[in-house]
């Protein structure tokens, strides 16, 4: 009965030992996800804050052109030099700020483009890590129900034992 008591109790410790390591491969997972987690809500913000900014400077952008059309019509029906100099000088203040929008818009795209894929992969990694949780979670369940079936059975070889002595 010893030599029973002593096997069912290694074997208790033994899926405790499984448990514990177990719980604590989920602690660690839930920490990697939530500072998964953290970081995506930074790039969605970040990402929502670039689109924006893009559409921003899209609109102005097509302002501008609208502008640009207007007084380029203008200066053909310019009359005097100095109209047309006035309209030429607005024509190349409204081409600056175009050429500076658009290389601001690229440098956006190109920023967008990046966060895109980078939030892309931390949600591969959120995946992986919620498999990665799961799987742990049913090897839990697993022990505990080990563990249950080994109390199970170290209770019926005591209520044995006691019939025997009874």
């Amino acid at each position: 009965m010893k030599e029973l008591v002593t096997s069912l109790d290694e074997k208790l410790q033994h899926f405790k030992n499984l448990l514990q390591k177990t719980k604590d491969e989920l602690n660690k997972i839930e920490q990697e996800l939530s500072s998964t987690k953290n970081e995506l809500l930074k790039i969605e913000e970040e990402v929502l804050s670039v689109s924006k900014e893009i559409r921003d400077r899209e609109r102005r952008i097509h302002e501008i052109l609208g502008k640009l059309k207007r007084v380029q019509m203008a200066t053909l029906k310019a009359q005097t030099d100095r109209e047309f100099e006035m309209l030429e000088r607005d024509r190349s203040v409204l081409i600056k700020e175009l050429t500076k929008h658009n290389d601001r818009l690229k440098e956006l795209k190109e920023k967008y483009e990046k966060l895109t894929n980078k939030e892309m992969k931390l949600l591969d990694i959120e995946m992986e890590l919620e498999k990665k949780k799961k799987k742990l979670l049913d090897k839990k369940e697993i022990y505990l129900q080990k563990l249950e079936h080994i109390m199970t059975q170290f209770q019926k070889n005591i209520d044995q034992f006691r019939q025997l002595f009874n």
